[in-house]
């Protein structure tokens, strides 16, 4: 078995795939939407390796969004591993310069730094 997708309510649909664009390189693998429910959705991949898990972003005029403490239940956050130092290092400094918070900076885990970036309150690590 494999993971497939996660799926990511946003407010900024458009905001939310750009930021993926614009830092993991990411690209739309599928797009789906009921127009009549208000309901957009962009499937976002790395890559074409089917084993690699994708990102579902969505949108629709009912999603309430509260604030999200990250000591609740539920999905705590998603993690994405990076090739290199230097492509880690390159997307934490344009995170830095536009603005997102950052949380726990500088993690260590098994030797490999982390940090956490918040989109939406919604906690994304990203670890080389």
């Amino acid at each position: 078995m494999i993971m497939k997708n996660v799926g990511l309510f946003v407010r900024d649909l458009e905001g939310a795939r750009k930021f993926f664009e614009d830092y993991f390189g990411m690209v739309i693998h599928a797009v789906w939407n009921e127009e009549e429910k208000g309901y957009y959705s962009y499937i976002m991949k790395f890559n074409d390796d089917p084993t690699v898990a994708r990102i579902e972003i969505m949108t629709k005029p009912e999603i309430v969004d509260l604030p999200k403490n990250c000591n609740r239940t539920g999905w705590a956050h998603i993690c994405i591993k990076v090739d290199s130092r230097e492509q880690f290092e390159e997307i934490n400094r344009k995170c830095h310069e536009a603005g997102y918070e950052i949380l726990y900076e500088p993690a260590t885990v098994g030797g490999k730094e982390m940090r956490a970036i918040m989109l939406e309150d919604n906690v994304i690590e990203v670890l080389y």
